[in-house]
């Protein structure tokens, strides 16, 4: 699993638990998804994930 496999389901998690508002991304989930991606996708830009260990 990569990075970008990591963060898509993270995002996909946090839809499906309601944790994501979609009426602010006028109900485009993959506009939505890819928002949230991105943001762990920067936050995790200075570590290396070994493992499926953040370290």
């Amino acid at each position: 699993m990569n990075r970008n496999d990591i963060t898509k389901a993270i995002a996909e998690d946090l839809l499906n638990n309601n944790a994501l508002d979609e009426h602010n991304f006028s109900y485009d989930t993959a506009a939505l998804l890819e928002y949230v991606q991105n943001i762990i996708l920067e936050h995790l830009k200075d570590y290396s994930l070994l493992s499926g260990t953040i370290f």
